[in-house]
């Protein structure tokens, strides 16, 4: 296993925690899946749909 350093903005320590928590969740996922969350991080569409509580669940229920 390899060790990676990633710079964040995030100064509280329980947030920078969990932070570090879901970045570990996702070290596994393959690049290829990687880069297509990247570009919905890059989407303000996509970061309003699920930051928002209705579009988030009804995109769970399509996915899942």
């Amino acid at each position: 296993m390899s060790a990676l350093t990633i710079k964040t903005k995030e100064t509280n320590p329980f947030k920078l925690q969990k932070k570090a928590k879901l970045i570990e969740t996702l070290a596994d996922l393959d690049n290829e899946v990687l880069e297509k969350l990247v570009e919905l991080k890059n989407s303000q569409k996509a970061i309003a749909m699920v930051t928002n509580a209705e579009s988030w669940q009804t995109i769970k229920e399509f996915i899942m």
